[in-house]
């Protein structure tokens, strides 16, 4: 079963982010709530976890 992970909501002061780093490759083995990948914005970077355990399918 596949589960997309999608982009957390940013407030309203923060119109688009930049992925900075993705911290796992399709095929590697994740964790829940380990860190895929960290979204750049004008302001912060936010890490973005995976929601479940299990395989990176791919990366769109």
């Amino acid at each position: 079963m596949s589960i997309d992970v999608k982009v957390p909501v940013f407030p309203e002061s923060v119109s688009d982010a930049t992925v900075a780093t993705w911290h796992k490759k399709p095929g590697e083995t994740v964790r829940r709530d380990e860190n895929l990948v960290d979204l750049e914005t004008d302001k912060v970077v936010l890490e973005v976890p995976s929601p479940v355990d299990g395989v990176l399918e791919s990366i769109k």
